[in-house]
């Protein structure tokens, strides 16, 4: 296999000016899921590429939403790994905060400036060209690939459970599934990420009268906006501690892999870059060991946003009608969404506020594990040793993503891996390493082969 890998990772250097266009090129195309502009040429063009490029079988899957990109290749091995990525972007307002256009996808001091350079049209792009190459070099691939390539990631993934449930049966028999994203949160230090927090978001309407009241009158009857910071205190103290206990029952981490590897996840995402990069004046305590374990192992609860009253220039002396009250609650092994939920509805109705407060639930799915000695897992760490990288560890992040359907529904390990430095996802001047782009291309060529060589 050596042989092999490193005549592909020479195949990669040659063709290096041509295929850094293609990237930019596809990141030239706008593909924003909120407003659909650009959204099918671009599943088209992927399922397109697909066909012409590696002579994949491809085609688009329509559940309503957006189409997802699935498509299947054989290789010298029926050992199948299914490859997941997104094709859609966020917004790019505000326009006057970008320093080049956001489809233009400009180089400035080593970077590229596009929307969807890190998140992550570069590195899916980065990704096909890398197998691309593996195939050339080849003749074909070391092992089977199924790709699943989908639309509204950035809207919650609302097709993504109707696809798993109609395309299920082909997915069992896959080995493993891998996400190939830039993970360098911290310069130089790539990640295997092998998990995420689940998250239940909900919208609490508050209303006590059907019209502003004057304020004089505010002891005849009850304040939402108070009614809403008194249901806030009785889940979170003022330190930011939670309060309600039922939100920690079932729970079960962290693991001991989960402390094995505490100090990769607190050198590859430094919270001190985190308070740099957002401005953030104060952390809750000086225990940094402890509130990496609250905040990545332990549930949390979240205030998102508070709307209502009056919050214009000059005094207007009411109480408001109604407010709305957003909060987000994230959850871990062994945590059920909707036990969750049956629990805050039960807290609502213990303070004697349900009558008040009408609860909407947007988001909800569940936490994701994979375990750091699966196949797809081992491949990940070695495929950077290979490529003369120290990999980190991160068992789980803190943040959410529908993982739990190829883990929790599938049985499939589920990785997410790949070099590069970049930033500002869903911001302004969001950008990747022109470096980057070029490890995110041999990562991928040398996962496949090591992944068809290994047991």
């Amino acid at each position: 296999m050596e042989e092999y890998l490193n005549k592909v990772l020479r195949t990669i250097e040659e063709r290096w000016n041509r295929y850094f266009e293609e990237v930019r090129n596809f990141l030239r195309m706008p593909s924003i899921s909120a407003t659909g502009e650009g959204i099918r040429e671009t599943a088209e063009f992927l399922r397109d590429w697909l066909r012409e490029r590696i002579g994949a079988d491809a085609t688009l899957l329509n559940y309503g939403g957006h189409p997802i990109v699935y498509g299947r290749i054989r290789g010298r091995s029926d050992k199948a790994l299914i490859l997941y990525n997104m094709y859609d972007v966020q917004p790019v307002e505000p326009l006057d905060k970008w320093i080049a256009p956001p489809f233009e996808a400009r180089v400035i001091n080593d970077v590229v400036i596009a929307r969807g350079a890190v998140n992550t049209k570069a590195p899916l792009m980065s990704m096909l060209l890398g197998i691309e190459t593996v195939k050339d070099v080849m003749g074909d691939l070391p092992l089977s690939l199924i790709f699943v390539f989908e639309g509204e990631e950035e809207l919650g993934s609302p097709s993504m459970p109707k696809f798993i449930n109609d395309k299920g049966d082909e997915l069992k028999g896959a080995d493993g599934a891998l996400f190939v994203i830039a993970t360098e949160d911290v310069k130089g230090k790539p990640q295997v990420i092998l998990g995420n927090r689940g998250i239940i978001y909900l919208e609490l309407r508050i209303k006590t009268s059907e019209y502003d009241v004057h304020s004089s009158l505010v002891q005849f009857h009850h304040n939402p906006i108070e009614i809403a910071a008194n249901l806030i205190a009785s889940l979170k103290d003022k330190d930011g501690n939670i309060v309600a206990p039922w939100l920690y029952e079932d729970v079960v981490t962290p693991f001991d892999y989960d402390l094995q590897y505490l100090n990769d996840l607190m050198e590859s995402a430094d919270v001190h870059e985190l308070m740099r990069t957002h401005g953030i004046r104060e952390l809750r305590s000086d225990d940094l060991r402890e509130l990496y374990i609250e905040t990545y192992f332990k549930p949390s609860i979240n205030v998102d946003g508070i709307i209502g009253g009056h919050v214009g220039p000059g005094t207007k002396t009411i109480t408001p009608a109604e407010v709305m009250l957003k909060l987000d609650i994230r959850l871990v092994p062994n945590q059920d969404p909707d036990k969750v939920i049956k629990r805050f509805m039960e807290h609502l109705e213990k303070l004697k506020l349900s009558k008040w407060v009408e609860v909407s639930i947007h988001d909800k799915y569940p936490w994701s594990r994979t375990h750091p000695d699966s196949r797809p897992a081992k491949v990940a760490i070695n495929s950077y040793r290979l490529l003369g990288m120290r990999p980190y560890v991160i068992t789980t992040i803190a943040g959410s993503a529908p993982a739990y359907l190829f883990t929790q529904r599938l049985g499939i390990p589920f990785v997410s891996a790949g070099p590069g430095f970049g930033g500002r996802a869903h911001a302004p001047n969001e950008f990747i390493e022109v470096e980057g782009i070029k490890q995110l291309i041999k990562y991928t060529a040398t996962y496949l082969m090591t992944y068809g060589v290994s047991q």
